[in-house]
């Protein structure tokens, strides 16, 4: 577990610095154009990436062209993921959006971890981790509601609509875990798997762009880029990296650490007001997040390894 600890805290740095980047950045650019430039960009780098890879050491089609079912799952899980935390971030101070979307992904985790991966074994405190997370997520809610957030007060409806697409970027969230893991367990090749999973929301993300006509596509080209390279790029390689050691829920926990980055980054913007309820919630996730590390650190031995089909 411990290898996989490092790039997972990587990897929560920079999804809080996203989250507050494009968070500032969507008062002026459309989120979907935005997620356009960001995935087209990532499509295009990976694909070569692994291009060049097949080209130096040619390989036979093998564990991803057996598992395609869960392939395609995971564009669309990807899609949902990234698209709902964009709009979210339209709509939410980004500790809050970050602390909702990221904590609730144990809960999911919880649920659908023994459906999606049976011989995986979440442990009891996990579970009641869970919970604790679940309750200072209501009032995270409610402090949004109440105008208590960093972003002061906004409309009842704004509040409803983004809460709406952070918890659809939570489901994503913990389904995009689970559906890497299971490509991982089935030997699939990281690389490969980076090249291809990101089609789907580069098509819908451009659909949306035609559907709303905005102009000025090119004030996204720069945040595009960003995104793409610490949003994106660098984030996804450690992620695979990271979870690659570790179980679906110790992972979802490690990345709950993300709104605490989010909450110190967001300090900077001018926009944002720093709110003591907040950082409350944020303190409380990051206590139970290392309550549940610690539990899975030092609970009882492994369950017996899945067994994995050889690389061609």
């Amino acid at each position: 577990m411990r290898r996989g600890v490092p790039p997972l805290l990587a990897y929560a740095v920079l999804a809080a610095a996203m989250d507050v980047y494009v968070g500032n950045r969507f008062e002026v650019v459309s989120p979907a154009a935005i997620a356009a430039v960001a995935f087209t960009l990532a499509v295009a780098v990976f694909a070569a990436a692994d291009g060049a890879r097949r080209r130096l050491r040619p390989a036979a089609p093998g564990a991803l062209t057996r598992h395609r079912p869960d392939l395609i799952a995971l564009n669309v899980t990807t899609a949902v993921t990234w698209l709902s935390t964009f709009y979210a971030l339209d709509h939410l101070e980004p500790a809050v959006v970050n602390v909702v979307s990221l904590a609730l992904g144990p809960v999911i985790t919880v649920l659908a971890g023994p459906l999606l991966r049976r011989r995986s074994r979440v442990l009891g405190t996990e579970v009641a981790v869970s919970v604790g997370l679940c309750g200072l997520l209501g009032v995270l809610v409610w402090g949004s509601f109440s105008g208590r957030s960093g972003l002061g007060e906004i409309a009842a409806g704004d509040v409803a609509r983004g809460l709406a697409f952070t918890l659809s970027c939570a489901a994503g969230s913990a389904a995009n875990i689970l559906y890497m893991k299971r490509l991982n367990d089935a030997g699939c090749d990281p690389g490969s798997v980076l090249a291809t999973r990101f089609v789907l929301i580069g098509v819908v993300s451009w659909a949306l762009v035609a559907l709303e006509g905005a102009p000025g596509l090119h004030a996204a080209l720069v945040p595009g880029v960003v995104v793409a390279v610490i949003g994106v790029g660098v984030p996804l390689c450690v992620l695979q990296a990271g979870v690659r050691h570790t179980e679906p829920i110790t992972t979802s926990l490690l990345l709950c650490l993300s709104p605490l980055f989010a909450l110190l980054l967001q300090l900077g913007d001018g926009r944002l007001r720093f709110s003591p309820l907040t950082l409350v919630g944020v303190v409380g996730v990051v206590a139970l997040v290392a309550v549940g590390v610690l539990v899975r650190d030092r609970g009882p031995g492994k369950a017996p390894p899945v067994p994995r089909p050889r690389r061609p």
